[in-house]
């Protein structure tokens, strides 16, 4: 009997066709998926259910993704909850404040392809 652990992934995007190609590569793949626009929105799903990982994007509207790691590791260290930043802004700061704050890894999205996040996140989780 083969017992494959099915993930919970939230992703915190406001881009909402990236949100959704995301959504449907992670469900397609097998795992579960959950999705918020912003870092508000995310940290009200975390108290309804706890993912396995989170996908973060940085700049969002209401609370941005930083924001939201901060209060996410309040609660959470990274073994428990891990968090892959995926953004469009790579300025220095943003990466070394990402990593800083607890992020496992920042990805910048225009450099990768849905499975290569895929693959990311399967690093991640083990």
């Amino acid at each position: 009997m083969n017992s494959k652990k099915v993930y919970q992934i939230l992703i915190v995007e406001d881009e909402s066709v990236l949100q959704q190609s995301l959504v449907n590569k992670i469900q397609r793949d097998g795992w579960q998926a959950s999705s918020a626009l912003n870092g508000e929105e995310g940290l009200r799903s975390l108290k309804r259910k706890k993912p396995d990982l989170i996908l973060l994007d940085i700049r969002m509207p209401k609370m941005g993704g930083l924001e939201m790691l901060k209060e996410v590791r309040k609660k959470y260290d990274k073994k428990e909850l891990p968090v892959i930043i995926l953004t469009n802004y790579d300025e220095k700061e943003n990466v070394s404040r990402s990593l800083e704050l607890g992020a496992e890894i920042f990805l910048v999205k225009a450099n990768y392809s849905l499975d290569d996040i895929m693959e990311k996140i399967k690093e991640v989780l083990g």
